[in-house]
């Protein structure tokens, strides 16, 4: 298996081509050659802010196909779809997270190595200790279906685990348009976490050609460059550009319905977009990371 980067128990070595490092990256980890290198797999120093959400009994769902997927956004807190929690008596429900997840078929507490001996960290298993729905959450219409996880304890930060950045200030009013984006996940039919470029559509025409997939005007639509279907809850991210230089990746929204195209052959998404909602998210949540214009990642 040819790999652009090698994590082999715990030893990375890279050639980097943007201006910060792994080790010196605290949220949104970007690099370049990654990002083009367009493989049936994200490498597990990709897309490191993609949690798993485990129910009752410590499985990823209930049914078969039905697992959810949250982003981490901070040591302590995920965010994530309020739908995947919120059980038909209105109880919310689910048992912990597990991050740093790269095969979503290996066990949780042990390392993850394939047949030519390219080996992974083990995932973090966290039970989560609270649950924050969002206060207008509708069940039946999926509006405003967000939810805010803490853990009972913080994630350790790895070369596989790190925090995504919240929306820089410049861009919280900008158009989602014709714009494209990341999306990375877990997917359904395949073990191995992936990626995929989104190209984002109007809300109008989507409304037109994708009417199931509108939910309400927080809601963005796009068609993914890879057939391929992701659990719900999948991060939509950006790349935030400082003088012509990529910086890092930036949280946009998350996943909440996917459809094939059989004509088309094409995947057509919708996303909630995350930045109607950064007063509730930070009412939630202790230490988000938001990069503005400068290098330091804390400002």
């Amino acid at each position: 298996m040819q790999l652009l980067l090698g994590l082999f128990c715990g030893i990375l070595g890279a050639s980097l081509v943007h201006s910060e490092s792994l080790q010196e990256a605290k949220c949104g980890y970007f690099n370049e050659e990654q990002l083009l290198k367009q493989n049936e797999f994200a490498v597990p120093t990709e897309h490191q802010w993609l949690a798993r959400i485990t129910y009752e009994n410590g499985h990823e769902a209930k049914l078969p196909n039905d697992g959810c997927l949250g982003v981490l956004i901070s040591k302590r807190n995920v965010l994530a779809p309020a739908h995947c929690f919120v059980q038909y008596d209105g109880q919310a429900d689910a048992f912990s997270v597990q991050l740093g997840v790269w095969n979503k078929s290996s066990n949780a507490h042990e390392v993850s190595c394939d047949k030519d001996g390219y080996c992974v960290l083990p995932a973090q298993d966290i039970p989560l200790a609270e649950i924050a729905v969002h206060p207008e959450y509708d069940p039946l219409t999926l509006k405003h279906s967000l939810a805010v996880l803490t853990l009972q304890r913080d994630a350790k930060l790895t070369p596989t685990v790190m925090p995504i950045c919240m929306p820089p200030p410049s861009l919280t009013k900008e158009t989602l348009v014709g714009q494209m984006f990341v999306v990375a996940g877990l997917p359904i039919k395949d073990s191995l976490k992936h990626k995929t470029w989104v190209n984002t559509i109007s809300r109008s025409y989507c409304q037109k050609e994708h009417s199931s997939l509108i939910t309400s005007s927080t809601t963005v639509c796009g068609y993914q460059d890879r057939i391929k279907t992701y659990y719900q809850g999948a991060p939509l991210v950006g790349i935030q550009v400082e003088s012509n230089v990529a910086q890092n990746f930036y949280l946009v929204g998350l996943l909440m319905d996917s459809k094939r195209m059989q004509k088309a052959e094409r995947i057509v998404s919708s996303f909630l977009d995350v930045r109607p909602y950064l007063d509730f998210i930070r009412l939630n949540t202790d230490s988000l990371i938001v990069r503005k214009n400068g290098p330091d990642p804390r400002k």
